[in-house]
């Protein structure tokens, strides 16, 4: 195509798990199990739905577009100020705008080799470059970081807990990183899984945001909150940094429905508990189902986990596939033995093991 950003034209698409035809031809939509898109098994709370229901007779009016309740409650609930947060149509909606007002043509940004897909389509699409660096035993080498950083470097990227591995970034292999980071360099923390960690000593963020200026966190609401479809998100950032990421937000970025969802989700402290248990005790039980399979896994602190299958994992994914559970296939992070897989109900994880063990016998 003509008259096109080169750099866009020169990108892979980000491409989704989905159910296609082969999945579908096979088991009926109603009986497929989805497993790829770490999403809370559970859905939105009871409150929430019953919140979405009285809110369905305001459709016809725009949303407020800055979003100042549900602000002022994450505002007071994280002891940061209603101005340094920003709201997005999910925490990619926010990513997107600190791309768009940090990178120029030619700027750099560094990820490292098992970074989020969505972040090299944002970096190159502001017109940036990206530098990967390798992992080290599964897990962000920030020495390397480090290393890539020249003039040219504007953000570095990492996601903490990490997708697809699962791992988690500790509290003071970050801080010794940040005190040798150059302050002109933004630290973007994509904290997408953070209320599922389970560690001590992961770190506290919201106190490291407001000790160190140049760091910018990202959350959701999509993952343990469970509202993954209506997409509402947002950042924390110094006020400088929120004021310039309010000038490029489109208005109503955040649709009226996903602000009174998010709303009452983060008030129902309660059932996020009983989510966070429920993830527990399945991964601990996948865990215990993969040990007595002989395989071996990467120990997660997310809703998800990655594991090796021992062989080249396209055709037991494919025979997943037949069995109706779709699950995630890492070949395209050069992890071709591997699959993710998300942590379901119960129910759902006994299933999955199931058609697991049928697909090594194959």
């Amino acid at each position: 195509m003509k008259n096109v950003n080169a750099s866009i034209s020169e990108l892979p698409p980000y491409v989704p798990s989905a159910l296609n035809d082969e999945t579908s031809s096979v088991a009926s939509f109603t009986d497929v199990l989805q497993l790829a898109c770490n999403e809370n098994p559970r859905g939105p709370s009871p409150a929430v739905l019953h919140a979405l229901r009285s809110a369905q007779g305001t459709l016809n009016r725009y949303p407020d577009s800055d979003g100042i309740r549900l602000k002022t409650q994450l505002a007071e609930r994280l002891g940061v100020s209603t101005h340094q947060i920003t709201l997005g149509s999910g925490s990619s909606g926010v990513l997107d705008l600190i791309t768009r007002v940090a990178l120029s043509p030619n700027s750099e940004t560094i990820v490292d080799e098992y970074c989020f897909t969505l972040y090299p389509i944002l970096i190159r699409t502001a017109h940036g470059r990206v530098v990967s660096v390798p992992a080290k035993n599964w897990k962000i080498d920030f020495s390397a970081l480090l290393d890539a950083v020249t003039e040219k470097t504007r953000l570095i990227f990492i996601t903490n807990p990490g997708n697809p591995l699962g791992t988690c970034v500790e509290k003071a292999e970050l801080i010794t990183f940040l005190d040798a980071l150059p302050k002109r360099v933004w630290l973007v923390m994509d904290e997408a899984y953070m209320e599922y960690v389970q560690t001590p000593n992961f770190p506290n963020s919201i106190q490291i945001c407001q000790a160190y200026p140049n760091v910018i966190l990202t959350r959701t609401f999509s993952k343990v909150y469970g509202l993954a479809s209506l997409r509402v998100g947002y950042g924390i950032a110094s006020d400088s940094m929120t004021e310039m990421l309010n000038r490029v937000r489109p208005p109503f970025n955040v649709n009226s429905l996903a602000l009174v969802a998010a709303e009452v989700a983060l008030q129902d402290s309660q059932y996020v508990a009983e989510c966070i248990e429920l993830n527990e005790t399945g991964r601990v039980y996948l865990y215990r189902e993969f040990e007595r399979m002989g395989l071996e896994y990467l120990c997660s602190q997310t809703n998800f986990i990655t594991l090796d299958c021992g062989r080249e994992a396209a055709s037991i994914n494919q025979d997943l596939k037949k069995q109706g559970v779709v699950v995630r296939t890492l070949a395209n992070y050069n992890l071709p033995n591997h699959l993710r897989v998300t942590i379901g109900l119960p129910e759902e994880n006994e299933r999955f093991v199931v058609a697991l063990q049928h697909a090594l016998l194959r």
